[in-house]
């Protein structure tokens, strides 16, 4: 009676994993675990490159409704959208978004002006988009209709993209 005994609790010693099947499921885990990463922050670039597109395209907008308000695009202050500590600069006009891009406001004929500048012209506006994170785009929107995008940040200035632009 005591040998059944002693052969059913040794086998039962014998029903688990050994080190090698522990180890490849592990590594099998890390390189999943590194794909996703690096499909994670990618798509983290993507949304907040979006977001950048989504805030100039919402700044011209409300430019051009100015304009048909006041006849000049001079004068115009963003303030007004980004009340709360959004991270909008009232002094300088530029939004950081996200710590990542730093959008501003210029007068289009003079490049250097704020359109709330007494020096500034009105007629035209210029609105840069500059990334800190050089694998993304900066970007460039104009009330001319010029609309580029560029890896290289310090090539896209208020009047073009420069070497290697693209549309967007």
């Amino acid at each position: 009676m005591k040998k059944g005994y002693k052969r059913r609790f040794s086998t039962s010693f014998n029903q688990g994993f050994t080190l090698i099947e522990l180890m490849i499921a592990v590594v099998v885990i890390a390189i999943l675990a590194a794909i996703a990463t690096a499909s994670y922050s990618q798509f983290i670039k993507r949304s907040t490159a979006a977001q950048a597109q989504q805030e100039i395209a919402k700044l011209s907008e409300q430019l051009e409704r100015y304009k048909s308000r006041n006849f000049s695009y001079k004068g115009f202050n963003a303030s007004y959208l980004y009340s709360g500590g959004t991270g909008f600069d009232v002094s300088t006009q530029v939004l950081t978004l996200n710590n990542t891009y730093q959008i501003s406001i210029v007068d289009g004929m003079l490049s250097t002006p704020l359109l709330t500048d007494t020096n500034s012209l009105g007629n035209q506006w210029a609105i840069r988009a500059i990334s800190s994170d050089p694998s993304n785009y900066s970007y460039l929107l104009t009330s001319n209709g010029l609309r580029c995008k560029n890896k290289s940040s310090n090539l896209v200035n208020y009047n073009g993209c420069g070497i290697g632009a693209e549309e967007w």
